[in-house]
């Protein structure tokens, strides 16, 4: 625990009405109602990501725990952990946020649970008086949620990942819950020299300290929780992930010092798994030890080694080939006049494939064409994409595949099909914010006017930073120049500004 100059118990909850599960887990009991949040114990992502530390030991309690409600923020594992979910009473009524895609409600229906409330962005349900759930979405294309809980007054606002418009954060909140870590494969997942590594990595954890900040003063938030992250990486073929100095995925000691000099009357609480949050223990030291890490590789062993001991067949040509062409099939309107040509090497072979342009157009070249990017994915991979098993952004966050690009450009439209492919409702989404950024709201900034609403995730531009010129997102640290709309920094979807009508146009 680090606690500010206003710490004391005020801005803890009462005893037994919070406990934590670990990463994004709680359970909430208040008001004759309990609540399970994001409950994960099992390997995520092809078996790469275990909860860290170790909460395996709360399992058998929260199965038998009979709980009134589930929420569940997402579909990513470490949220989403099917074999606890298949162990809990089907009776259970389940708070979901409303997707476009519908595919939580849907996931969640075809596992038996039918009694389901689910709730748009900043809808409110009331299970029990003195007892309010209010959801907050990620409104862009991607599919994330937070909640916030209203226990008699006392707000518990849990963020886990989720990046919901900064305008829109509720405010007056006691305890925020809310990541600090990494959860991306960008860039440690790149073949980049060791000098570019380190600082492009340098750069993505300061960006997620900044947008942590952002969230604590703009929520108001008495206390904080680090939560949702990092995870552990157990088989020894990832162990490079670990590293907690090198990679995306620092402990909170990382950021403690600097946080209490950025946000001096925040209280942060570090919890175990298991704390009640009304009297948290705090962190164990040995939790950092290679001895810890050695002994948790070892009783999960089994688990780690099913990744690699899973038979399969190797992916062919011409079942590729169909793969990519019906998910471009799916997704026309978004693909456009795009173009782009990808290298895929697998296991010793190298396919040159062209998307784009005409859906279904793929080209397999005994002479690899000039790819833009290279993704290195193993077959036992491939075949679990190409199968439905597990979709691309599951098995990038495995950090089981590598990437290059040449030049270093992100390509949104690439990974976007990529991650969201087999979801249109997603990738028509990302069309009607294009349509948007061309068309829709506008304000003023430095004596320009532009649109209101990032094109890459929609974030409102009204809290980016400006300066010498250069306008900065505050949700993934895309930058544009003002006089041109160029993006200089992140992508390459360019912003839209013009002069603000008025010589004495300013900041606003």
């Amino acid at each position: 625990m680090n606690p500010g100059p206003d710490d004391g118990p005020a801005c803890l909850p009462a005893p037994g009405t919070i406990r934590h599960l670990g990463h994004a887990g709680f359970v909430v009991a208040h008001a004759g109602v309990s609540l399970l949040i994001d409950p994960w114990f099992h390997p995520a992502f092809l078996g790469a990501w275990f909860p860290f530390p170790d909460n395996r030991e709360l399992l058998p309690e929260v199965l038998a725990g009979g709980y009134d409600l589930l929420y569940l923020s997402h579909l990513h594992e470490d949220h989403f952990d099917e074999r606890v979910l298949a162990r809990l009473d089907r009776g259970i009524t389940v708070v979901l946020p409303r997707y476009r895609s519908k595919s939580l409600v849907k996931r969640m229906s075809a596992l038996g649970f039918h009694e389901q409330v689910v709730l748009g962005h900043r809808e409110s349900f009331t299970p029990a008086p003195g007892l309010t759930l209010t959801m907050l979405l990620d409104t862009s294309h991607k599919e994330d949620s937070g909640l916030l809980v209203d226990l008699d007054g006392y707000r518990f606002l849990d963020l886990n990942d989720c990046n919901t418009p900064l305008g829109e954060l509720p405010g007056d909140i006691d305890l925020l819950s809310a990541q600090f870590s990494g959860a991306m494969w960008y860039p440690n997942a790149y073949a980049y020299p060791e000098e570019t590594q380190r600082k492009k990595t340098a750069e993505v954890r300061s960006d997620l300290f900044d947008t942590l900040v952002r969230k604590v003063r703009l929520t108001g938030a008495r206390a904080y929780l680090p939560s949702a992250g990092p995870p552990v990486f157990l088989d020894p073929e990832l162990a490079r992930y670990n590293d907690r100095d090198e990679t995306i995925f620092p402990l909170w000691d990382v950021f403690a010092d600097d946080f209490a000099a950025a946000c001096p009357r925040v209280r942060v609480i570090e919890a175990a798994p298991g704390d009640d949050l009304g009297a948290p223990t705090g962190p164990v030291a040995h939790w950092r030890t290679e001895a810890y890490l050695s002994a948790y590789r070892d009783r999960r062993e089994a688990e780690w080694r099913a990744y690699a001991e899973r038979e399969f067949e190797p992916v062919a040509p011409a079942e590729l080939d169909a793969y990519l062409a019906r998910l471009q099939s799916w997704n026309k309107r978004f693909l456009g006049d795009w173009r782009k040509d990808v290298r895929l090497t697998s296991d010793g072979g190298s396919w040159s494939v062209r998307l784009g342009r005409i859906a279904g157009d793929i080209v397999f070249e005994e002479e690899p064409v000039d790819p833009a990017y290279t993704i290195e994915v193993p077959q036992r991979v491939l075949r679990a994409i190409v199968d439905g098993a597990v979709g691309w952004e599951e098995a990038l966050l495995s950090m089981r595949l590598g990437l290059a690009r040449d030049p270093d450009v992100f390509d949104l439209t690439l990974m976007s099909l990529l991650r969201y492919g087999e979801h249109p409702a997603q990738t028509m989404q990302m069309v009607r914010e294009r349509e948007s950024a061309a068309h829709g709201e506008s304000i003023e900034r430095c004596g320009v006017r532009m649109q209101r609403f990032c094109p890459h995730a929609g974030e409102d531009l009204s809290h980016a930073d400006v300066a010498t010129g250069v306008l900065e997102c505050p949700r993934h640290h895309w930058k544009w120049r003002l006089d041109t709309g160029e993006c200089v920094a992140g992508g390459t979807v360019p912003l839209r500004v013009e002069p603000a009508a008025g010589p004495d146009a300013s900041d606003r």
